[in-house]
């Protein structure tokens, strides 16, 4: 896996992925590459996996607290269809 970090703002722009958040399509950034690292690191609880993605996606993305279960429930998401 690429670990690298965005150089610039149009790479990061081009690594932005639209997941709808509560039915809304909501732009986050490094997706692919979080979830990849994540299958990486074959954690064996869902409450690890969970935290472990929240920590991750919130370096590069703002969420706000209020949010978080939301946001995590969208990823979860895309998370469980990409290790299908």
């Amino acid at each position: 896996m690429n670990k690298d970090v965005p150089c610039c703002q149009a790479d990061a722009v081009r690594r932005i992925k639209l997941v709808p958040v509560n039915g809304i399509p909501t732009g986050i950034t490094m997706l692919d590459e979080i979830i990849a690292e994540m299958k990486e690191m074959n954690l064996s609880s869902g409450q690890q996996i969970r935290e472990a993605l929240l920590k991750k996606i919130k370096v590069y993305n703002y969420i706000p607290k209020a949010a978080e279960e939301a946001y995590l429930k969208a990823i979860l998401e895309m998370y469980n269809k990409d290790i299908s």
